[in-house]
C-alpha cells in the first residue's frame, strides 16, 4: 500500500486480473468498500484493460519478417562453416531434413483475386463504472439529452421574439428619420404580436422562478466524498430554470419531498453524477452568516444515496 491508507496501481491491476489469492483479494475488496479514492482507480484500471481488450493485435511487417529471416540465414551459414569435418555419422543432415519447410521456399503470388475486407462494427465507447461493496464493477448510467434540449426551447422562442422586436422598432425609426412623418397605426401594429410572444414566452419562466425560489443546475460533474465536503460554489455553473416538461415535473416532486423532510427549502439543485451513478445534488442553507451548508445526494428516483452532511458554499 501507498503511505497509509491507499493501495498502489499495480496491486490493484492485479486484483482486476485476478492474479492475487483468495486472501489478498479478499482484504482489498473490504478496503475498496470503504475507500473512495481506491475505488476511483480500480474503475479507471477496468476501462483501460476494456479498451486494450477491444485493440486488434497488428500483424507483424513484412520488412521484419524479411529482416528475421535473413539473420536466421546468416547464422545457419555462420554454423555450417564452423562444423567441423569429421562430424559423426549419427548427426542428421538439417539442411537436407528442413529443406522443404514452408518457411524454406519463397511465397508464390496468388493469382485468386483477395476478398475485400469486411467493415468492422463500431465498437461501443468505453465508460466508467462504480466500484460497489463487493468490489465489482457497475457500468454508470446516462442520461438521455432530450429533456435538456426542452429546457433550451422556452429562452430560445423568447430571444427570437425578442429579436424580431427590436428589428421591427429599428425599421419603424429609421422610417421615421427619413421622411419625417408620423406612422401610420397599421405600422404600428406590425409589431405587436411579436411582442406578445415575447411576454408569453417570458412570462412562465418569471413565474416558474417565483414558485421555485431554487435555482436547477446541470453540470454533469461527477461528485466524489472529497469534493461534497470542500467549497461547492466552484462546481455550481450558471444555468437557466427549468420550467415545462415531465422530468422537470418529476425534479419538482422530488425536491418538495425533500424539502418537506428537511424543513426547508434548497436554494440549488445540480444535475450529475456521484461516483458515477446519476444523481441530484440539492444545497440547503445550513448557517448563511458562517457560510455552511447541508448536502443531500439522490438518486433521479429520489432515493437517498449519500447521508445528508456538511459543507461550505464558498
Amino acid at each position: 500500500m501507498t503511505g497509509d491508507t491507499h493501495y498502489d496501481l499495480e496491486t490493484l491491476a492485479e486484483l482486476a486480473e485476478g492474479l492475487l489469492d483468495a486472501t489478498a483479494a479478499q482484504s482489498i475488496r473490504d478496503h475498496l468498500a470503504v475507500c473512495d479514492p481506491c475505488g476511483e482507480l480500480l474503475a479507471d484500471l477496468a476501462a483501460v484493460r476494456e479498451v486494450l481488450a477491444a485493440t486488434p493485435t497488428p500483424a507483424m511487417p513484412m520488412g521484419v519478417a524479411l529482416r528475421i529471416d535473413q539473420a536466421i540465414a546468416a547464422e545457419a551459414e555462420k554454423r555450417s562453416a564452423e562444423v567441423p569435418d569429421d562430424v559423426p555419422d549419427g548427426v542428421p543432415d538439417w539442411e537436407r531434413v528442413m529443406a522443404g519447410a514452408p518457411w524454406e521456399r519463397a511465397a508464390e503470388p496468388s493469382t485468386s483475386p483477395s476478398p475485400e475486407p469486411e467493415p468492422e462494427p463500431a465498437r461501443e465507447p468505453v465508460r466508467l463504472g462504480v466500484v460497489t461493496d463487493d468490489g465489482t464493477i457497475v457500468p454508470a448510467k446516462r442520461r438521455g439529452t432530450a429533456a435538456r434540449r426542452r429546457r433550451w426551447a422556452i429562452p430560445a422562442v423568447a430571444s427570437a421574439a425578442a429579436a424580431s422586436v427590436v428589428v421591427g422598432s429599428l425599421a419603424l425609426y429609421s422610417n421615421l428619420t427619413i421622411t419625417g412623418t408620423t406612422a401610420s397605426p397599421s405600422a404600428t401594429q406590425v409589431t405587436q404580436p411579436n411582442a406578445d410572444i415575447a411576454t408569453a414566452a417570458v412570462v412562465p419562466e418569471e413565474s416558474h422562478l417565483a414558485a421555485t425560489a431554487y435555482k436547477v443546475t446541470a453540470t454533469d460533474f461527477n461528485y466524489s466524498d472529497q469534493d461534497l465536503r470542500g467549497s461547492l460554489s466552484e462546481y455550481f455553473a450558471p444555468a437557466p430554470i427549468r420550467g415545462g416538461g415531465g422530468d422537470d415535473d418529476k425534479l419538482t416532486r422530488c425536491v418538495s419531498k425533500v424539502a418537506a423532510r428537511a424543513g426547508k427549502k434548497p436554494f440549488q439543485v445540480d444535475q450529475g453524477y456521484y461516483q458515477g451513478q446519476e444523481a441530484l445534488v440539492m444545497l440547503f442553507w445550513k448557517d448563511r452568516t458562517a457560510n455552511k451548508v447541508q448536502v443531500r445526494v439522490l438518486s433521479p428516483e429520489c432515493e437517498t444515496l449519500r447521508k445528508p452532511a456538511q459543507a461550505r458554499w464558498e
